[in-house]
């Protein structure tokens, strides 16, 4: 009998591994094929983007719809630039502090993990975590950015990276081209922050965005709702245990 209880374990646990792998590919292929593409027009020191990024979009990419986002960040809005002698200047909505706090988004997005994705996701995790806590601590009054405190939190390797490059004429080019995007989809402007969902400026949906950034978001996510999605396989490897068990019991009984 004690062998026979050794077997229906093996087979049980190994039925369940199979089972969770088998879910795990199923989600990730899920996520990937369901993904959202979410763009963020912002500044860096805009009141409204700060509440946006701090109380709608980063608590929401915590979870599980985390895995349905292709985030892209774009730090710039309202901003003017010109070009002289192959060197960009830039007029910001809430002044010179800003257009630092913009080159400092535009560096980390560039050099953090080499603007890579995180694995398994559809942006950068450490950068938006820096951004995120950037847009929460700058003291907008004296257009101070605690990078040093924002880069501990988040595990920032390469710190001292960025802010060489926001001293440097990368950081210009940087924001330039984030300037491009910006004016691509409105020059200027209308309003600060603008929220895209999949390549297509709505209305409606950037507002709702603001206020609902997870309601906003599931309008667009095609198929089952994330929280509606079932482990199908782990359901099917599990009945498969059950049947082989008790066929071994049948036999061991008869």
């Amino acid at each position: 009998m004690l062998f026979l209880s050794s077997i229906v374990l093996v087979l049980f646990s190994c039925g369940y591994s199979l089972a969770q792998h088998e879910h795990h590919n199923h989600m990730q292929h899920n996520h990937e094929e369901h993904r959202v593409n979410v763009a963020v027009y912002y500044e860096s020191l805009c009141p409204d983007s700060r509440k946006f990024f701090t109380q709608q979009l980063y608590p929401s990419l915590q979870g599980n719809l985390s895995h349905y986002v292709n985030l892209t960040l774009v730090p710039y809005g309202k901003t003017t630039s010109e070009l002289n002698l192959n060197e960009h200047t830039f007029t910001c909505h809430h002044g010179p502090n800003e257009c630092r706090g913009n080159k400092i988004q535009a560096c980390a997005l560039r050099l953090i993990d080499a603007g890579q994705n995180t694995e398994g996701l559809g942006f950068n995790k450490i950068a938006t975590g820096f951004i995120n806590c950037l847009m929460d601590k700058a003291d907008r009054e004296k257009g101070y950015f605690p990078t040093m405190d924002c880069a501990q939190i988040n595990h920032v390797a390469n710190l001292n990276t960025i802010d060489n490059c926001v001293n440097h004429t990368d950081a210009s080019n940087y924001l330039s081209k984030f300037g491009e995007l910006t004016d691509k989809l409105q020059k200027p402007l209308q309003s600060v922050p603008t929220i895209v969902f999949n390549n297509v400026y709505n209305k409606e949906d950037s507002d709702l965005a603001q206020i609902n950034f997870v309601r906003a978001l599931c309008k667009h996510i095609p198929g089952d709702k994330p929280e509606c999605i079932k482990s199908g396989a782990g359901i099917l490897q599990m009945s498969f245990v059950v049947v082989a068990v008790s066929i071994i019991l049948s036999k061991f009984f008869s």
